[in-house]
């Protein structure tokens, strides 16, 4: 059974293909082709429910609480510095949302563009962050059991959050999303 981190770098590597999509579409809107508000609707579910309320969740409520018990600080820390990118990243998706919600207009497309651009830089220096100090300091501190109970929690959070099979569901969409934009 994979670590509760490695779920969680596993995690980064979907929404790393959600970021390629993002930035796709923003390409393609800055040099004025057709962009699917389709397209634009899937990838915008699937960070607001995949990313935002199941990934940010899992790190917010369950793992970032016990690596503070575990003496990393949240005040002035590694922690704190991830939760304030968590708020960073939540005021792009806003962004994204309502100028996708205006049916990309010009004047939404643009905003569109410049918040995913903006989001996609946010997350992948945020996503290294994680992956090269977070998580490598958890992987230290935590034992194989407490790494077990995350990841047991972590699902139960999935099936709560977001509804018992759709992480999988969301998964397999971005996986159809990157293949139709390439």
């Amino acid at each position: 059974m994979p670590s509760a981190t490695d779920r969680l770098r596993q995690e980064h590597q979907t929404i790393k293909g959600a970021l390629e999509v993002a930035e796709r579409i923003a390409a393609k809107m800055n040099r004025d082709e057709e962009v699917s508000q389709e397209e634009v609707d899937k990838l915008m579910e699937f960070i607001c429910l995949f990313v935002e309320q199941c990934h940010h969740s899992k790190e917010e409520e369950i793992l970032f609480p016990l690596l503070e018990k575990k003496g990393i600080p949240a005040d002035g820390g590694p922690l704190g510095v991830m939760l304030m990118e968590h708020d960073r990243a939540r005021g792009l998706i806003e962004e994204m949302s309502t100028a996708a919600g205006n049916g990309l207009t010009p004047d939404a497309a643009k905003r569109w563009m410049q918040a995913a651009w903006n989001y996609s830089d946010l997350m992948h220096d945020h996503f290294y962050k994680e992956e090269e100090m977070l998580f490598k300091m958890a992987d230290r501190v935590l034992s194989q059991e407490e790494q077990a109970a995350i990841a047991g929690a972590f699902k139960l959070l999935e099936d709560e959050k977001i509804g018992e099979g759709k992480h999988e569901r969301l998964r397999s969409m971005m996986e159809a999303l990157n293949a139709q934009n390439p």
